[in-house]
Formats: C-alpha cells, sequence, structure tokens
C-alpha cells in the first residue's frame, strides 16, 4: 500500500472516480490539499472563485449541465458556511454535489475553546441540506468515504453529499489502500408493481407521461421518448424537467406550470381528462402541482428514487421506488414488437392542445412569447440556458423552447436569487463547446457578480442575458396587486453601470430597448466566444418589451 498524505489521498480517490473538475476556495486549513492538487493540475482542473456560495452554485451547474456530480473544496467554519445556500438549493432541487470541506484539528473538535473558525457543530450544520455526510476521523478512512459518496450518486436520488476531515489529517501520511469506483447496482423496481404498471399502460386509453428532475439528472429521455412514440402518450414536464423531454416533439405538451407567476396553461385541466398519468421520476413538488391547480387522473403510477416523496401531494395507485429510466426500459423490453399504439383520436387531441397551449400564450404574453422565440431564434439547439426566479425566467419555463436534456437550469428547489451566473460559469466549465446564456435580472446578479473575477482568471465565458427593471422586479407586482401601487415599499432598486463593471474585468456590454436589438446583440454575443452583458432595458416590466 502507498504512503500518502490525506490530501493526496483525497485527490487519488477524486481522480479514481474519474473527477475531472474541483471548485472551491484554498484557506489556511485546506493548504496540504491544495499542495497535493497542485501535483495532479494535469489531470484534475482546479477553479478557485470568490465566495463559496458562488463556488456552491458553479459546482451545482457543472452537474447540472453534464450529468455527473460537481466536487466542491470549501474551509472550516465560516467557509463552509458561506456554501449552505448552495447546498440547500442541490438538494431540494436534486442535484449531486460533494463538499469536501476541513474542521478544526482533531483535538478541538468540540471543544469550545475556539480554535480558528471552531464551529459548534459543522457536521449537524450541515445534516439539513445534504442526503448523508460524514466526519473521516483519519486518512485510512477517505478512500472509503469517497468511494462511499459516488455510489450514492447514482443509486439515490442525486443529492449533494459534505465530507469533512479535521485539517491535521490532510498533513498526517498513513499506509492508504486507494479503491476504484464500484459498478452501481441501479434499483430496477420490484417486478410485480413494474408488470402492474405496464398492464395499466397498456389498458389506458388517454395516457399521459410526467417527466420530473431525476430523469434529467441521471438519464433516461432516449428510452421515455421511444416509449411515448411506441403508446403514442402525451408527454409533460415537471418543475426542474424543462427540456428532458423534447419540446418540439409531437407528444410534447411542454411544462405542466399554470396560475401564479406562470400563467393560463391548459395542459393543467387537460391531464385530468386522461384516464392515467405515469410520473418518472418527479418529486411533484405541492408549489408547482397541487398547489397550483393541476389535474390529475384517479390512477397514478408513481416512480421515484426517493421513495418517502411518493404520495406527498398526490395518491400513487402503484409506487415504485426505482431508477426511471431502468423501469422505461423494463417496460419496453416487455412490450417488445407489440402494437401497442393509442390511436389517432387520442393523437389529435394532443396535436389540438398543443395549439391550444401556443394560442393561450399568444393572446395573454404575446409579447413574452416574442422575446423568447426571439432568443431561441439566435441560440443553437444545445445551447445551455441558467436562470434566476425572476419575471424573465418564469415567462421563459412556458415561452422559450428546449430541445435537449441538460440544457436547461434553475433553482426549483429552493428558488433562491444569485444562482443563474455561478451555475452557468459551472456549467461553461463542464461544456466548453456549448453556448451558455445567463437568464437574469438586475438585483438577482448582484448576489453573485464577484464570479466575473473568476471568468476572467480561468478564460470562462458564459454570456449574460439581463432584465434590468432597477428592481426586485417579482416582489414589486406581487406587492403592487396585495397592497396596492402607493404601498410598494422596498423593491426599487439603485444599480451601477453594468457594462462598467463587465468593461473593468476585460469583457463587453451591450444595452438595449427592444426585441429587435435583443436578438441582435444576444446573436453577436454567442458568436464572439467571449464573456459578454446583453443588458435589456424594460423601465416598464418585462411584459412591455416590444
Amino acid at each position: 500500500m502507498p504512503k500518502l498524505s490525506g490530501g493526496q489521498t483525497v485527490i487519488e480517490s477524486l481522480k479514481a472516480q474519474g473527477v475531472d473538475t474541483v471548485f472551491g476556495i484554498i484557506s489556511i486549513h485546506n493548504l496540504d490539499l491544495f499542495d497535493s492538487l497542485f501535483s495532479s493540475q494535469d489531470t484534475l482542473r482546479f477553479v478557485g472563485g470568490r465566495l463559496e456560495l458562488g463556488c456552491g452554485f458553479m459546482a451545482d451547474g457543472y452537474a447540472r449541465a453534464t450529468g455527473k456530480p460537481g466536487v466542491l473544496f470549501t474551509s472550516t467554519g465560516p467557509g463552509a458556511a458561506d456554501s449552505m445556500g448552495a447546498m440547500g438549493e442541490a438538494y431540494f432541487s436534486g442535484s449531486p454535489i460533494l463538499e469536501i470541506t476541513t474542521n478544526v484539528e482533531q483535538e478541538f473538535i468540540g471543544s469550545g475553546k475556539l480554535a480558528t473558525h471552531e464551529t459548534k457543530d459543522q457536521l449537524g450544520m450541515f445534516k439539513a441540506v445534504t442526503d448523508w455526510n460524514a466526519s473521516i476521523p483519519e486518512v485510512e478512512s477517505i478512500p472509503d468515504n469517497i468511494t462511499e459518496a459516488f455510489d450514492r450518486f447514482q443509486t439515490r436520488r442525486p443529492r449533494p453529499i459534505e465530507l469533512e476531515i479535521p485539517t491535521d489529517l490532510l498533513g498526517a501520511v498513513a499506509d492508504v489502500e486507494m479503491l476504484t469506483a464500484r459498478q452501481p447496482d441501479i434499483p430496477q423496481g420490484d417486478p410485480n408493481k413494474v408488470e402492474q404498471a405496464l398492464h395499466m399502460l397498456l389498458k389506458a386509453k388517454r395516457p399521459a407521461i410526467l417527466v420530473g428532475e431525476e430523469v434529467q439528472q441521471l438519464g433516461g429521455t432516449q428510452q421515455i421518448v421511444e416509449l411515448a412514440e411506441k403508446i403514442g402518450a402525451a408527454v409533460v414536464t415537471a418543475d426542474g424537467a424543462k427540456g428532458a423531454f423534447p419540446e418540439d416533439h409531437a407528444q410534447s405538451l411542454g411544462q405542466i406550470m399554470g396560475n401564479r407567476i406562470w400563467g393560463k396553461n391548459p395542459v393543467q385541466e387537460w391531464l385530468g381528462t386522461c384516464d392515467l398519468v405515469v410520473v418518472l421520476g418527479s418529486i411533484m413538488p405541492q408549489r408547482s402541482t397541487a398547489g397550483i391547480g393541476l389535474k390529475l387522473p384517479k390512477d397514478i403510477v408513481h416512480v421515484l428514487l426517493d421513495g418517502e416523496a411518493i404520495g406527498k401531494n398526490y395518491d400513487a395507485t402503484v409506487p415504485i421506488v426505482a431508477n426511471s429510466q431502468a423501469v422505461v426500459q423494463q417496460w419496453l423490453g416487455a412490450i417488445g414488437g407489440q402494437d401497442v399504439h393509442k390511436g389517432s383520436a387520442f393523437q389529435d387531441d394532443i396535436t389540438a392542445t398543443r395549439g391550444n397551449i401556443r394560442q393561450t400564450l399568444e393572446e395573454t404574453w404575446g409579447n413574452e412569447l416574442r422575446v423568447f422565440e426571439t432568443i431561441r431564434s439566435v441560440t443553437p439547439r444545445n445551447t445551455i440556458f441558467s436562470l434566476d426566479p425572476t419575471v424573465g425566467a418564469s415567462r421563459a419555463t412556458r415561452c422559450l423552447e428546449i430541445f435537449e436534456p441538460r440544457t436547461y437550469m434553475h433553482p426549483h428547489g429552493w428558488l433562491g436569487l444569485g444562482f443563474a451566473f455561478p451555475a452557468a460559469v459551472g456549467a461553461k466549465v463542464g461544456k466548453p463547446d456549448n453556448p451558455v446564456v445567463c437568464v437574469t435580472g438586475d438585483g438577482g446578479f448582484q448576489y453573485n457578480f464577484q464570479e466575473l473575477a473568476t471568468c476572467a482568471q480561468y478564460g470562462i465565458h458564459p454570456v449574460v442575458l439581463m432584465f434590468n427593471d432597477n428592481a426586485w422586479g417579482v416582489l414589486k407586482g406581487f406587492q403592487g396587486d396585495r397592497f396596492g401601487e402607493a404601498r410598494r415599499f422596498g423593491s426599487d432598486l439603485v444599480n451601477p453601470d453594468f457594462v462598467k463593471i463587465f468593461e473593468s474585468y476585460g469583457f463587453e456590454g451591450t444595452k438595449v430597448t427592444d426585441v429587435k436589438q435583443l436578438g441582435k446583440a444576444l446573436e453577436n454575443a454567442i458568436t464572439s466566444g467571449k464573456t459578454h452583458l446583453v443588458e435589456v432595458q424594460t423601465p416598464d416590466g418585462f411584459g412591455a418589451l416590444t
């Protein structure tokens, strides 16, 4: 067995799992880890940010764009605490991040002596926002814990994991048995329930498939397309799964969200006219299903890796705790060459509903639809969009067509601002050949605009499309609706000159005031291959942009 330091063991264990990129910030407590990383720069890329929150969102964006876990290095106490917002978003959205952080020296953990950055209960701090976390007591245990983390990423609902290592262990040397990556045992689902669900699917006259965020992260789009075409089922996507089924496909009815910030959506009532809905990999959050009036039929097949979430908002006729891709593959194998298509009448209804959805958008969100059709017309099919929870993003949910998995990401878990830009940076690191467009507002961008320095330092080039209304736009609208225009308070913003900020980092920016200018500026920004701001002035609100 080789003699390795704790820092070397971490680096070699990550490489054994196929990790090629880590995000984070150097600190007094992780110097030994960074010294070990220094010797592996040819195989393990480091991207250093300016705040752990931004670094965490970078790791999340990398994970969502690539399908591989994002890896984050932080440090004891305040550094670790600054990542909590990103870890919480990843937890509730179902995104895999491995955060490796330090703790104080072993002799001081839990001592209350206030060693540098000592935290009352750092492990406990992370328990609320991780699927699993652990404190590693010895160098020899590092490979086991890292291997366990990567196994969990593939066999459980994707969620963040935190491993903490006392800082003195990173420099300690021991005889270490290195481990190779495990072959994951992908959950296939109970055979009897899988068969029962297939029988219901074949018997149904009006079946719909609802695709969720686990499919977005773990895969299965190709198999679901094949199943939908064989059966002639309608397909909708849940919050967090936009693009997990191509929205220009004849079976697609787009996203299920409607009412509240998502506008009128005919599919919400139409799904209630189906006689079966097969839910694949969606946790079915209340705020974007039952909470907005989504109608589903009595018979529901719910396939999900997180069995505890099944039945929370809708009763499941057949609950299946499994990987959705694996279950669909089982169904396809059982169907074989049988003719199981539901016929032309149901397909005609799906087609008519597609037209009804489009007509409703034209009537209610005509300007918004034109904005996003312009954006789509100048962005390649494989463009990755990273969005903050802004007025513009809520319209993009319905108005921006997405064609490929992992090309549309937003904070659908905690719904926190500040995600879009650093996540776009992480996505561009993971998918350097894809155009990446961050869609944000003037307020949300300022949560993490310090990561422009990261772009400049490491040559990372996403495009920023900012809709600037000099306000917390969503909240300003809510205030006006609830309390009246005269009682708006705390929702207006005084902003800097964003173009000059970009220029100070060696980048460029363009201000535009209408849709035609937006399209041209965005096309030029993407063609340039450089970090570029397209700032859209919307003083009268996003819906007034023409």
